[in-house]
């Protein structure tokens, strides 16, 4: 993905890094295909930046990654959770995470 958009835009991995607001060697590692990238691939808000600094849709971008491609957001409410989701660390949206497995548990054994 990131040699074609190199290809067709005539830019060099610099420029793509300064339009996506994402650091040379993490582009330079995601086309190469290192696995540093953690065990779940690349940080999907760092997808998104990529696929805003090369003018291709979120969607591209994350099939390419190998990744699911998110849903549209329509509801307010889910919006809000996410921005609030999405600020919290690691050990924190396990917590979240594991929370909402117990409740979802606890919601499909209730009559």
């Amino acid at each position: 993905m990131i040699d074609r958009v190199l290809r067709e835009k005539d830019w060099t991995l610099s420029t793509l890094a300064r339009r996506s607001e994402l650091s040379v060697s993490t582009l330079h590692s995601w086309k190469s295909g290192d696995r540093a990238t953690g065990n779940r691939g690349p940080n999907p808000e760092k997808l998104r930046q990529l696929a805003n600094g090369a003018g291709l849709t979120v969607a591209e971008v994350f099939e390419a990654a190998g990744r699911h491609v998110p849903a549209a957001i329509d509801d307010e409410e889910e919006r809000r959770f996410l921005h609030l989701f999405r600020a919290l660390d690691t050990e924190d949206r396990r917590v979240v995470e594991a929370t909402m497995q117990a409740m979802r548990e606890r919601q499909k054994s209730t009559p």
